[in-house]
């Protein structure tokens, strides 16, 4: 079987590093795989000058109405349909496993020539509403509506739609009931999260690992932090791509996803807090649980489903809660620990990429034997 595994490449900054851990997780899982396969990996490319222009030229006085988001999936729709075609001219593969649905709105026609399954960690409904700042009971703008029925509709034509959480394939059931869905997470390389922890005696030490300061929650857990940070009973350990001024008792490091440096960061913590207002399926919370770091987080996409009793889930922006939540896991080591045995459990049981990657091989053949 020759699978080609399309991902969105980097049109989406704040996007690129939960791909990266997409591959990440494809390497780990791969030489677990058994029977014959052949596969390639393949980037959705940056925008053609007329994508750029079709996506940002706007009309005086439409303001939102130019439908810019609308655009730019379309746009990205069909750069992922020139590479499934460029690919069926070079090398043919048997299927095409496409991370994400939201680069999938133009494939209809190409599903007729090789089947092309979408690979989901939310709907592009949700995250869309979600980084615009749209209240779970709050109507879609017109601007942004189109987005929906064109989903459903690449949904409904996909032979399968892997959904990562079953928050997700719920969600995808609601947008499309026709679709067929499975859920299988794409795993973690857990080997460079397997150390020991060790107690210590001092400040608590808390960790912050997310490119987008900000949008993650970091002035947020600054603020549920102050008291501590200030009479020195606690310390913030913050891995980001984003500057901004540090006060006493914060570090900030550089890390990539994955390496070597982030894992000893989880090493070397109490807790691992990530309050953050936008996300989706966060690869953090899972590295922090693997390494049995307890996790205080939101209750943001799927992030209570990943956490289980691994941890703490709080509403996004309220520091009082987030406060409650520090002080109740700094007064109690013992509750840390078995936080972080739980979690570290629950990793190990669902999201291990040598156990998914094998199970994601043959949904992928199952869908190659049924499109003959």
């Amino acid at each position: 079987m020759r699978v080609l595994f399309l991902d969105q490449g980097r049109a989406m900054p704040e996007a690129a590093l939960g791909h990266v851990r997409v591959k990440h997780a494809l390497a780990a899982g791969l030489g677990e795989v058994s029977g014959p396969l052949e596969y390639a990996q393949v980037d959705v490319p940056p925008f053609t000058r007329v994508q750029r222009r079709f996506t940002w030229t706007y009309l005086p006085g439409l303001g939102v109405w130019n439908l810019g988001s609308v655009k730019w999936h379309l746009a990205r729709g069909t750069g992922a349909r020139r590479q499934i075609r460029g690919a069926l001219r070079r090398d043919p593969p048997d299927v095409v496993h496409v991370t994400t649905d939201q680069v999938s709105f133009l494939l209809g026609r190409v599903q007729r020539e090789v089947p092309c399954v979408l690979s989901l960690d939310t709907t592009t409904i949700d995250w869309v509403r979600l980084t615009h700042g749209i209240g779970a009971n709050e109507p879609t703008p017109g601007w942004l509506r189109p987005i929906a029925p064109l989903e459903a509709r690449a949904l409904a034509r996909a032979p399968l739609c892997i959904a990562w959480t079953e928050t997700v394939a719920g969600r995808i059931a609601e947008l499309a009931p026709a679709a067929r869905v499975a859920t299988l997470h794409p795993g973690l390389d857990l080997a460079p999260f397997a150390g020991e922890r060790a107690e210590h005696d001092g400040p608590l030490r808390v960790l912050f690992v997310g490119g987008r300061w900000r949008a993650k929650g970091g002035p947020d857990l600054l603020e549920a932090l102050r008291p501590r940070l200030e009479d020195g009973s606690a310390t913030l350990d913050v891995v980001t791509t984003e500057r901004f001024d540090a006060p006493r008792g914060v570090t900030i490091h550089a890390g990539a996803p994955g390496s070597d440096a982030v894992a000893r960061r989880f090493a070397a913590a109490d807790v691992l807090c990530l309050p953050t207002a936008v996300d989706a399926v966060p690869w953090v919370v899972l590295e922090a649980m693997a390494s049995g770091l307890p996790v205080i987080s939101t209750d943001v996409g799927s992030i209570p489903e990943l956490v289980g009793d691994g941890g703490t889930i709080v509403a996004p922006s309220d520091v009082d809660a987030l406060r409650a939540a520090l002080e109740r896991l700094a007064g109690d080591a013992g509750l840390r620990r078995a936080m972080g045995e739980a979690g570290r459990a629950r990793v190990h049981e669902r999201y291990d990429a040598r156990r998914n990657t094998p199970a994601l091989i043959e949904l992928l053949r199952d869908v190659v034997s049924r499109s003959r």
